[in-house]
């Protein structure tokens, strides 16, 4: 078993990890900017919290100030922040592995360039990054903001596994829609959009996902 960290672990897919991961053996931290009694609050956009990386060898990173697709270019400049003080303080602590909770979105630019299949390129793992979705359900979506940001960090943790030799090595994932509970085809919003919920349902959710932690 290994000590890892989580950030933003009181969202829906950090949640998960949290579980599965404690479900496992490991010990895990988790890290939040909001309250809870598992985890430890940290403002990941300033300094203060490196003291949880203290042994740890294993940071998986999913905060970000607003993770959706509509997040405001203010909103993904302080995610960018916030990934930068994380892989910083990773390397600096010596930590084995970062992943990095990034987004199909990076490559959403490419949906724009075919709209039937004779016209899609087809995309592969030499495909070039083209951020940004666009979309008009259930709103108007323009994701390139969200999705820079998550390009930016794609290249900081290239650039940083290469700086340290790979003593800190960097792994990136293009996650795509994933919702709370089984993902199931037949919930999977078309726009990827997060929908409303009530005060009740955030608790109830957060509740189940952390029964394990």
């Amino acid at each position: 078993p290994k000590k890892v960290l989580v950030t933003g672990a009181l969202g829906n897919l950090a949640g998960k990890i949290c579980r599965n991961l404690s479900d496992q053996g490991h010990q895990v931290v988790l890290l939040d900017c909001k309250p809870h009694q598992m985890s430890h609050v940290a403002d990941l956009r300033e300094t203060g919290w490196e003291n949880h990386l203290k042994g740890v060898d294993t940071v998986f990173h999913f905060a970000a100030q607003n993770p959706f697709p509509h997040a405001t270019w203010k909103d993904s400049i302080a995610s960018f922040d916030m990934t930068a003080n994380v892989f910083y303080a990773a390397v600096a602590a010596k930590v084995r592995r970062v992943v990095f909770a990034s987004s199909n979105h990076v490559m959403g630019g490419h949906k724009e360039e075919g709209i039937n299949c004779n016209d899609a390129k087809m995309i592969t793992p030499d495909t070039d990054p083209f951020p940004g979705t666009k979309a008009d359900v259930p709103s108007k979506i323009d994701s390139t903001p969200y999705a820079c940001a998550k390009l930016y960090g794609e290249r900081l943790a290239r650039s940083l596994g290469k700086l340290t030799g790979g003593r800190t090595s960097f792994v990136c994932l293009r996650i795509g829609w994933c919702r709370d509970g089984a993902n199931l085809p037949s919930t999977l919003s078309y726009a990827g959009g997060a929908e409303e919920i009530t005060d009740a349902q955030e608790k109830y959710i957060t509740k189940m996902r952390f029964r394990h932690v």
